[in-house]
């Protein structure tokens, strides 16, 4: 291999690799964010203590919801609604539902039958994993051009 092919296989190989990093660390955050986020709500479901809560806003938007309740703990108000999308079309606002709270926190509340895992997660991470395959068959074309016999010039 020459030098020139050389230099053109590491600038390639450089831009390719940068560009990989550019999308694999936002797409570890935020998985390691999401992983953090269904984490919490499988703890507070499986040690939270149980309340009854009424439901306070619930609806459609397109492709995504609000869903909000209140629930009373120890005399003081608390609300809650991460995940609740599954819950829309079955507690309309006005309806009660039992969700689970930490006793150290009870802000920190899930709704029984919400989602485990974030619905912001979804989206970079179906679309990150494409880019992902894209930054790799750049990095075969790369290195296979660099291979190829430089053409004699006339």
């Amino acid at each position: 291999m020459s030098r020139r092919s050389f230099r053109k296989l590491l600038g390639g190989l450089g831009a390719v690799a940068f560009l990989l990093i550019l999308v694999a660390v936002p797409l570890g955050l935020i998985w390691y964010l999401a992983t953090a986020e269904h984490d919490r709500r499988v703890a507070v479901l499986n040690g939270g203590i149980s309340a009854s809560a009424i439901v306070t806003e619930s609806s459609l938007l397109g492709r995504s919801c609000r869903f909000r309740y209140r629930f009373s703990a120890g005399g003081v108000q608390y609300g809650g609604g991460e995940g609740g999308c599954p819950l829309v079309t079955s507690h309309p606002v006005g309806s009660s539902l039992q969700v689970r709270f930490d006793p150290e926190d009870p802000d920190n509340s899930v709704a029984i039958g919400a989602d485990l895992w974030p619905g912001w997660s979804i989206v970079p991470i179906l679309v990150g994993l494409p880019i992902l395959l894209l930054a790799g068959v750049a990095i075969y074309a790369v290195v296979r051009n660099s291979f190829r016999k430089s053409r004699p010039r006339r």
